[in-house]
């Protein structure tokens, strides 16, 4: 089941380097294209860490525990 959250994960995971475009684009408003993306991919690796520690103490009754699952089975 796609949810928006795991939708976001699954684009950030595909995402392809920029054009020279966007780059020259991007460096003329002073901006770190390839950096951010690299830091959003490491947010997610974060992300994956402290949604581990979530699930592994949510309890099986919770409601939240599926959707836990789910993104958490995006970021694999």
């Amino acid at each position: 089941m796609s949810t928006p959250s795991t939708t976001i994960i699954t684009n950030l995971k595909n995402l392809t380097a920029p054009t020279a475009n966007t780059l020259t684009d991007a460096v003329t408003y002073g901006m770190d294209m390839l950096g951010m993306i690299a830091l959003a991919l490491t947010k997610a690796d974060e992300l994956k860490v402290c949604l581990t520690a979530i699930v592994n103490k949510t309890d099986s009754a919770d409601p939240n525990l599926a959707t836990l699952n789910n993104v958490l089975a995006s970021l694999v």
